[in-house]
């Protein structure tokens, strides 16, 4: 009834798995400017206000307002976080401190003689438009196993056929096939009462270079166009094991198993950002932005992973893992911004927009595998999302400005339940003092977010189905999230 565990080598050695899939297209396709001091103080409302080289990712009309050159640069992005992860109806928290250095950038502002077009402007930098880095804990007893969604990939293949997960369990005695059976199986970990204990760590981020062109026509339009080259890196890494509560209750003598894997992804891609500001009076200003997709070629996806059995004897253990590298291509969906601001006398000014993005317009691609599961899964999981801002800046002085604003980013699931939320809201404040040459700008943001995060992506759960304690789902957590983060820009004009 029980294999030779030799016969599994080979099939371990050449499993193949995807660990690229629809939540793989979402997480890159998702977009969170960082910034300058100034930007993110005022909530980064500044897509119709301009003169700020941050707006110019959401705007990049912004770069039209500029009538004398500038480099702006951020060396320091301090954050610190507090994340709750409940897990089986058990929260655990973790903590996290990370520094960034999230932009910088040049701006050339020229002059046209005998011309309504009154400059014209050249921008060249760097922003990081995604942050990555985090870490999770979750623990909790339940009758329930990771187990549980491994049974249905080996149900139905002969053991000398397995791959991927269910190779690893089968090279481990974590299941076997049913008596008189070769392609049946069941788990001792199927219902017995389990330790379940989850460390997730991930680092990384998405940064991007922008080359800008822009022009300023009668000091009443101004329009912008630029070229992003997003350049990703990104590194998932997942220890998890489940511990019999009762040695007695589990087959083989096997009492605990533990998982590590590891996901490495690295690419680059390209996107037209188009936009344009208009200002019909004094005190008004109108803007419209439009984003492209995002095209990334052959991303590299790099993962690995291994399964180890512990025996009730403490003496001995069974370790199996595989490795996979793969290359897809991915298009994120499309953006579009409409934005408004309102200027006091060029003391002050208030200004809000709205960001409008499909993430279920996100496509995966690659040569040799169709991906037509995977995008169908996107149409059906993703939907819309939505993004306001406001912000405020006040002069108190010529060389003395203070700021605010707020953000409200809606969930992008089409199933809005309890483990399915990713909503997140953002508060922020600052000042800056400016002279004719030199700038120092300063920001404190706070932010509040929802979400969910997958320990084993389970194909067969239901999305958007989930029970709250996650009895059916093992992989399911969700969390919430608190962060602090100081911004500090210094620049100047010449």
């Amino acid at each position: 009834m029980k294999k030779l565990l030799t016969s599994i080598l080979t099939i371990c050695l050449f499993s193949v798995v995807m660990a690229q899939g629809d939540y793989e297209a979402f997480r890159f396709s998702q977009i969170e400017y960082q910034g300058s001091a100034r930007y993110l103080g005022a909530g980064g409302a500044f897509s119709a206000t301009g003169g700020e080289f941050s707006a110019i990712n959401t705007n990049p009309a912004s770069i039209g307002l500029f009538k004398r050159h500038e480099v702006s640069f951020t060396p320091m992005s301090l954050s610190f976080s507090n994340n709750t992860s409940r897990y089986f109806g058990k929260s655990s928290y973790t903590q996290n401190a990370k520094y960034t250095l999230p932009e910088c950038g040049l701006v050339i502002s020229s002059p046209i003689a005998n011309s309504n077009w009154n400059y014209w402007q050249f921008g060249f930098g760097y922003n990081r438009i995604k942050d990555y880095n985090n870490t999770m804990r979750a623990n909790a007893t339940a009758t329930s196993s990771i187990i549980n969604t491994i049974l249905p990939q080996a149900n139905g293949t002969a053991y000398r056929s397995l791959t991927g997960d269910a190779a690893l369990a089968w090279s481990t005695w974590l299941i076997d096939t049913v008596a008189g059976s070769d392609n049946q199986y069941y788990s001792p970990f199927s219902d017995a009462s389990l330790s379940h204990e989850a460390l997730v760590k991930i680092t990384g981020g998405m940064d991007e270079m922008s080359f800008t062109f822009g022009g300023n026509y009668s000091d009443k339009f101004y329009v912008g166009a630029a070229i992003g080259i997003p350049i990703l890196k990104y590194k998932e890494s997942i220890t998890y094991s489940e511990t019999a509560t009762d040695d007695s209750t589990l087959a083989y003598g096997v009492k605990s198993f533990l998982t590590n894997s590891i996901q490495e992804n690295s690419g680059a891609g390209i996107n037209l950002k188009l936009g344009v500001i208009y200002q019909p009076v004094n005190f008004l200003r109108l803007g419209v932005a439009f984003q492209t997709p995002t095209y990334f070629w052959k991303i590299r996806d790099s993962y690995s992973r291994n399964m180890i059995s512990y025996y009730t004897n403490g003496n001995n253990s069974s370790t199996w893992s595989y490795d996979n590298s793969y290359r897809f291509s991915l298009t994120t969906p499309l953006k579009f911004n409409v934005s408004a601001a309102f200027l006091i006398q060029k003391r002050a000014f208030i200004s809000a927009e709205y960001d409008f993005i499909n993430y279920s317009m996100a496509r995966l691609y690659s040569d040799d595998y169709d991906f037509d599961t995977e995008n169908q899964n996107i149409e059906e999981k993703f939907g819309t999302c939505h993004t306001i801002k406001v912000g405020a800046e006040v002069n108190l002085s010529s060389n003395f400005m203070l700021r605010a604003g707020y953000n409200f980013k809606s969930s992008p699931y089409q199933n809005f339940n309890s483990h399915y939320n990713a909503t997140a809201h953002y508060g922020s404040v600052g000042f800056g003092v400016r002279t004719r040459f030199i700038f120092f700008d300063l920001a404190y943001v706070m932010k509040f977010s929802k979400d969910s995060y997958w320990i084993y992506p389970d194909e067969n759960a239901g999305f958007g189905n989930l029970t709250s304690d996650s009895a059916l789902y093992p992989g399911a957590i969700s969390t919430k999230g608190l962060s602090h983060r100081i911004v500090a820009t210094i620049g100047c004009k010449f």
